[in-house]
């Protein structure tokens, strides 16, 4: 009798173990995009999606001739396309032709490449390429900070997968932030802005750490064991960041869910 109460008792906890497990990886194949899992459960109009990605892509001071030539060769890998700004063609207002700008500032310790423009698929692209001397240190670095804008909450896995491959190519892991901004039409008050926000965080399994909030606006941090990374905020952990407002001249609230933070103003 005993012995069939521990076969039923271990059958029990190993039903119960499997459920969670079942239960938690479901989340977490869901969580492989959670901009876009959190940004589809707004119901917002969306205005755009982002992921800025940053890394140090090798340890020297760079040539000016070899900062340009990098700037070239990135603008080719994140497939911006069209014609080089100029003062001739800038002017042409009427003209369809897509324009690409490609910009060198320069000091003494420091050169900067901008890059900027359409890549193939329609999707607003900014490299920044910074490489520096400190005298008083001797470091000698060149950092690599990438940002992608799309309208289409879609294509996020398919950019964020191309970034890494790119900075990969120069055996860097970048630093990754997304962020999703939509609006919803009308004042939408305090109490029902937290109901939204409550809404998206049970659905990426994320708690509540820390609330801001005025008769305009309502911020949280919050964390999710389920995203990968995160930053503090005082002593607890956050990688997932919610805020909502009313703007007066439009009359519409605006979303911006961010991972691990909102990068900017809101």
């Amino acid at each position: 009798m005993y012995g069939k109460r521990l076969i039923i008792t271990v059958i029990l906890i190993l039903i119960l173990a499997f459920s969670n497990y079942t239960v938690s990886a479901s989340i977490r194949n869901n969580l492989e995009q959670p901009i876009v899992t959190a940004f589809n459960n707004t119901n917002a109009n969306l205005i755009e999606i982002s992921i800025k990605a940053q890394g140090t892509i090798n340890e020297e001071f760079m040539s000016q001739k070899d900062i340009k030539k990098l700037g070239q060769d990135l603008k080719n890998k994140f497939n911006i396309i069209g014609e080089l700004e100029n003062n001739n063609n800038i002017k042409q207002l009427n003209s369809t032709e897509k324009l690409y700008s490609i910009d060198y500032i320069e000091s003494k310790n420091n050169k900067k490449a901008i890059v900027s423009g359409l890549d193939k698929n329609n999707r607003f692209v900014t490299i920044n390429v910074l490489t520096y001397n400190d005298k008083y240190s001797n470091l000698n670095r060149t950092e690599l900070i990438v940002n992608i804008t799309s309208e289409n909450v879609n294509n996020y896995k398919k950019i964020e997968s191309n970034v890494q491959k790119i900075f990969e190519e120069y055996n860097t892991i970048p630093n990754i932030t997304s962020k999703a901004i939509g609006t919803f039409e009308g004042n939408i008050k305090s109490e029902e802005k937290f109901n939204i926000i409550s809404h998206i965080t049970k659905k990426i399994d994320a708690r509540i750490v820390e609330e801001y909030k005025n008769p305009d606006i309502l911020s949280i941090s919050a964390y999710s064991p389920n995203i990968d990374n995160h930053i503090y905020t005082g002593k607890n952990k956050m990688n997932l960041n919610i805020a909502m407002r009313h703007n007066y001249t439009e009359d519409k609230t605006y979303i911006f869910i961010a991972t691990p933070i909102i990068d900017g103003g809101y």
